[in-house]
């Protein structure tokens, strides 16, 4: 599997551009902020934005949360992508 970080600050609009980006190079599959999305639909994870404090929302964004990491790398394997997209507000995350 092929993979492809797409990085840039809070607020810059990286969610919505990474759409277009990722139909531009035929990527399957994104991961952003903690949920897998596959053909435009959420697929697995939970979104950090809904998390009640930051510390839970990064920990779920960078997928220290056990649950969460088995369900995504449940639907990958189902899916099978040749190119995931990673969304992240820094290289250290994307890389993590």
């Amino acid at each position: 599997m092929e993979v492809v970080a797409f990085v840039g600050s809070s607020g810059t609009g990286k969610s919505h551009r990474a759409l277009v980006v990722a139909h531009e190079n035929k990527i399957e599959c994104i991961i952003d902020d903690g949920i897998l999305i596959h053909d435009n639909k959420i697929v697995a994870g939970f979104s950090a934005k809904k998390e009640s404090s930051r510390l839970k929302a990064v920990r779920r964004a960078i997928f220290q949360d056990e649950v969460q990491v088995k369900s995504v790398r449940e639907q990958l394997d189902k899916i099978k992508p040749n190119k995931l997209m990673i969304i992240g507000t820094s290289d250290n995350m994307v890389k993590k």
